[in-house]
């Protein structure tokens, strides 16, 4: 197959490894029933065109991506609000400071831009590379940087960056890193992108920051060393990793090419935990468990942040792979 992140190879269609699930041969503990959720999904599955409930643009939303949709609730309230379609495997988001989500589509090789509640692609761009996983916009200039998986041989593989989200990109590599996997701006607009490594297939992790201005890829080395490539987030003081193995979000303080451990939540209760938000105290977590050997399920949990412990509420439960969360905020 191809780049092995976490326990499961990464491949052409296979990059839900970055994104949703190391796997495992062990059922987790204490198996979660079904929620509400599902119940309002099957209700909206005769939708064929993407929908959104009238009121859906003044909530705040939670944008969901699975194997061929993205979900949209409200948040906190977890009401499916609505349903984005016409993508092929829409594997990430993330949202600007205007609420625009952007989706990326890891087969259709593009990132389609939505307005906050809207149903209509209002921007898109092409990538290069090959797979495109994940995705991050920088708050201070609005451009938008995206990640991509490549093919099995390391091909097409890179980190890419669009000033103000449209137009051709600039590209960046890093010999280090093999696959290209999450990404993440800090409020000065440095560019943080984690991946696996390019020495050979492994359990192992590579971090490189994009600082604002700089024309290549440098190398972060974190205390104590990271054991699987994860999910980033800036939560306003910290970079954080989150670990889906034994799962916990990692806090590090960044200086000169090296990140200083200033702390970690734990993520009880959670079994493969990988893609995660941080959000008004909250971290919002994308998490696979299995309720026996061989059959997954997915959910989306919430945990207090930065305390952690289990989970303060479940906000959907899933028979089919969740890949990738990300918070839009009403305009007010």
């Amino acid at each position: 197959m191809g780049t092995i992140v976490g326990r499961r190879p990464l491949a052409t269609l296979a990059a839900s490894a970055l994104l949703a699930a190391c796997g495992g041969s062990q059922p987790p503990v204490g198996a979660r029933g079904a929620t509400p959720q599902i119940a309002a999904i099957a209700t909206h599955a005769g939708h064929d065109t993407s929908w959104m409930a009238p009121n859906a643009n003044v909530k705040d939303l939670l944008y969901v991506t699975t194997d061929t949709v993205v979900d949209a609730y409200s948040y906190p309230q977890d009401e499916l609000e609505g349903q984005l379609t016409n993508f092929s495997y829409p594997l990430g988001d993330c949202t600007d400071t205007k609420g625009n989500v952007y989706i990326t589509d890891y087969t259709k090789n593009t990132v389609v831009e939505y307005a906050h509640g809207g149903t209509q692609p209002i921007g898109k761009v092409s990538v290069p590379g090959s797979g495109p996983v994940a995705c991050a916009v920088d708050p201070s200039s609005g451009n938008l940087a995206v990640t991509t998986a490549g093919d099995t041989s390391g091909g097409g593989a890179n980190l890419v960056v669009y000033r103000k989200a449209k137009g051709k990109p600039r590209t960046y590599t890093d010999p280090a890193i093999f696959s290209y996997a999450y990404c993440a701006y800090d409020r000065a607009g440095n560019l943080f992108v984690d991946g696996t490594p390019a020495r050979g297939y492994g359990y192992d992790f590579e971090l490189a920051e994009l600082p604002r201005q700089a024309k290549s890829l440098k190398a972060v080395n974190l205390e104590g060393g990271v054991s699987w490539a994860g999910g980033l987030q800036w939560d306003g003081h910290y970079l954080t990793v989150g670990q889906p193995v034994n799962p916990e979000i990692q806090r590090y303080s960044i200086s000169e090419g090296y990140g200083t451990l200033a702390g970690s939540t734990a993520l009880a209760g959670a079994y493969d935990a990988r893609q995660f938000i941080i959000a008004g105290g909250k971290a919002i977590v994308v998490n696979e468990y299995y309720y026996d050997r061989y059959i997954a399920r997915w959910d989306v949990l919430v945990y207090d942040y930065p305390a952690g412990g289990y989970e303060t509420s479940e906000i959907i439960e899933s028979g089919v792979p969740v890949y990738s969360v990300a918070l839009s905020r009403r305009r007010k």
